[in-house]
C-alpha cells in the first residue's frame, strides 16, 4: 500500500524517499531534491534528518552518477596548472593506465576502502603489462601501485572540498607491501674505470660531473654557466629540465630545493675544459649558434641535450667496460653511497643529494651506512672511562 506524503517521506512502491532542499550553485537559492531507495519509513526519516542537518552546517553531499573515470578527468584537466610538466604527465599516465581500467566505471560515491584495498591487490598481482580492465596482466611493482594510490587519495581530498562525497575512500585502504629498492652501485675504483674509459666522449663532463655531485638528470640539464663559479668550484641547482614527449621542459628543481653543491679540483678543470672547447664551437659555427640560455651542456650547434638520448647514450657507453651495468640514476646512487660509506654525516649528504630531509637518506641507504658499532663502544669507553 502506498502512503500519502507526511513530513517530505513518501512510500514508493517497496521503498521509501524524503525530500531535502540544497542550495543551488548557480542561482544561491535552495531546491527540492527527491532521495530514494530507503528501506522502511524509519530509514527515510533517520536520513532525511541527517540530510537536513548537513544541509545547514554546509556539508551536504547530494546523490550522484559521477563516475570515477568522469571525475579524474575533470580533476586533472583543473589541477595540472598546479603541477610540474612531468608530474601532470605521470598523473595522467598512472590514471589511463592503472586507475580507470580498475575503477573507472564505478561511481564515485559507492568506493569504500575495503573494495579499494582489493581493488590494489589485484593491480599489484595482474595489473601491469596485458591487463585488461586491471585484470589478467603481468604483477606491478608495489611503488607503482602505491603511486596510484597516492594520485587517487589526492583526488578524492579534492573531492571532498567539492562536496561530491563526505570522506576519503582510500583512507584507511591496504597499502601493498614495500620492498626496499636494491641499487646497483659501483666502487670509487670501478667509477675511476669508467669516467677513464670514457674520456674522449662528448658528453664525458656531464658524466663527471653527475659522479662528482650526485646530481639528478634533470638538474644537470637544466645547469647553465651563470649556475657554475668555477673559480670557488661551486655549482648551484636551480631548476630542473625534463622531456615530455620530444619538447624540453623546465621547472623548479624536485621539492623546490635550489641548491649549491661544492666540487673537487679536478671536475673544475674538466668544466674549464669544457667551457673552454664550447666556446670555440660557437665561435665556429657563429651566428648558427642555437643556445640564446648559456646551457652547460649542448650539442656542437648549441641545441641543449635532450635528457632521455642523456640516459640512452650512458646505457650505450657502458659496453666493454667489464662493469656492472649501472642507469644514470643509478650514477648519482653511486655517488651518495661513496661518501655515505666513507662516514660523511647523512645531513652533509642529503643536503648534497637535494633530500628534502635526512630522513630520506636514512630510508633509502640504510644498508650502506657503515653500522660500526664496535667503534662506538670503543669512542664511549675513552671518552667516559679514559680507557
Amino acid at each position: 500500500m502506498t502512503e500519502k506524503m507526511r513530513d517530505g517521506i513518501i512510500q514508493r512502491g517497496k521503498t521509501w524517499s524524503y525530500v531535502v532542499r540544497e542550495l543551488d550553485p548557480d542561482t544561491g537559492k535552495t531546491k527540492p531534491r527527491w532521495v530514494g531507495g530507503a528501506k522502511t519509513r524509519a530509514e527515510a526519516k533517520r536520513k532525511r534528518d541527517e540530510a537536513r542537518a548537513a544541509v545547514h552546517q554546509g556539508t551536504y553531499v547530494s546523490p550522484q552518477t559521477l563516475t570515477v573515470a568522469s571525475y579524474l578527468e575533470k580533476w586533472i584537466e583543473a589541477h595540472a596548472v598546479e603541477l610540474k610538466p612531468s608530474t601532470a604527465a605521470s598523473y595522467r599516465a598512472k590514471i589511463d593506465q592503472y586507475l580507470v581500467p580498475s575503477i573507472g566505471h564505478e561511481r564515485l560515491q559507492a568506493l569504500s576502502p575495503s573494495h579499494l584495498s582489493a581493488v590494489f591487490a589485484t593491480m599489484r598481482a595482474e595489473g601491469g603489462r596485458g591487463s585488461t580492465n586491471g585484470r589478467g596482466g603481468a604483477p606491478l611493482s608495489p611503488r607503482t601501485v602505491d603511486f596510484a594510490r597516492a594520485i587517487l587519495r589526492r583526488a578524492m581530498n579534492d573531492a571532498i572540498v567539492d562536496r561530491l562525497i563526505q570522506v576519503n575512500p582510500v583512507v584507511g585502504t591496504k597499502r601493498p607491501k614495500q620492498i626496499r629498492p636494491e641499487h646497483t652501485t659501483w666502487t670509487g675504483e670501478q667509477l675511476r674505470t669508467f669516467l677513464d674509459g670514457v674520456s674522449e666522449d662528448r658528453l664525458h663532463p656531464l658524466w663527471i660531473l653527475v659522479a662528482a655531485t650526485g646530481m639528478r638528470r634533470g638538474e644537470l640539464l637544466g645547469l647553465r654557466w651563470a649556475d657554475v663559479d668555477l673559480d670557488a668550484g661551486v655549482v648551484s641547482v636551480n631548476r630542473s629540465t625534463t622531456q615530455i614527449a620530444n619538447e624540453r621542459v623546465t621547472t623548479l628543481p624536485k621539492n623546490h630545493e635550489r641548491r649549491r653543491i661544492n666540487v673537487d679540483p679536478q671536475t673544475v678543470a674538466t668544466l674549464k675544459a669544457w667551457k673552454r672547447a664550447q666556446a670555440e664551437e660557437r665561435v665556429a659555427i657563429g651566428p648558427a649558434w642555437v643556445d640564446g640560455d648559456g646551457h652547460l651542456f649542448t650539442w656542437q650547434d648549441g641545441r641543449p641535450l635532450q635528457p632521455d638520448y642523456v640516459s640512452k647514450r650512458f646505457q650505450s657507453i657502458q659496453a666493454g667496460k667489464g662493469l656492472p651495468r649501472l642507469t644514470l640514476h643509478e650514477l648519482r646512487h653511486t655517488h651518495i653511497t661513496i661518501l655515505l660509506r666513507e662516514r660523511v654525516p647523512v645531513h652533509v649528504v642529503a643536503k648534497r643529494a637535494g633530500h628534502k630531509d635526512p630522513s630520506v637518506t636514512l630510508n633509502v641507504y640504510a644498508d650502506v651506512i657503515p653500522q660500526d658499532d664496535d667503534a662506538a663502544v670503543e669512542i664511549f669507553n675513552r671518552a667516559v672511562w679514559g680507557a
